[in-house]
């Protein structure tokens, strides 16, 4: 059943990262604030990391829920 609709969806995502290598966030930048995090006497509940981390969240207290997810479902190829 959705065999189909996944074997289109990782095309769209190989083909979309390689387009974006200069805007995806190295792996290193993610690594280093888990770390930090797991290893913190008092962690962050939340922790914003990576390249489009704080747009993303500006964005979404700025929009309506039901807008927000038709931004972020877009690039992925999910319907809005």
């Amino acid at each position: 059943m959705y065999g189909s609709a996944g074997g289109g969806r990782r095309a769209r995502d190989r083909h979309g990262s390689e387009t974006r290598v200069g805007r995806n966030s190295p792996p290193f930048v993610i690594t280093e604030a888990t770390g930090k995090a797991v290893t913190a006497r008092r962690p962050n509940s939340r922790c914003a990391t990576g390249f489009d981390a704080r747009p993303l969240i500006a964005l979404h207290r700025a929009l309506p829920d039901r807008a927000f997810d038709t931004v972020i479902s877009r690039p992925v190829g999910l319907p809005s």
